[in-house]
């Protein structure tokens, strides 16, 4: 079953420069990211991992496989933080 990524809808961002920087108003914490990181932040929003992973390759051209590697693990470590809820379907 493909996992749809929702971006935590009580977080403020911006891009500055091609890169993300994330705020979580409820503890006071700032993420920043990097381009990589940006790109899949920018594209991920109800977007199964898969569909990402495949931006990722397109933009950076690795094999999807390395793409959805690192879509993985980067997702993973933003569940971690609350950044983001992965959901069987897309919520809309």
């Amino acid at each position: 079953m493909s996992e749809f990524i929702t971006r935590n809808p009580k977080l403020a961002w911006r891009e500055i420069d091609g890169e993300t920087v994330i705020i979580s108003p409820e503890d006071s914490l700032v993420h920043e990211l990097n381009e990589t990181a940006s790109l899949i932040w920018k594209h991920a929003e109800g977007k199964t991992l898969q569909e990402v992973a495949e931006r990722v390759s397109a933009e950076y051209e690795i094999s999807v496989e390395a793409a959805r590697a690192d879509v993985d693990a980067l997702v993973t470590a933003w569940q971690q933080k609350q950044l983001v809820i992965l959901a069987a379907e897309a919520t809309g």
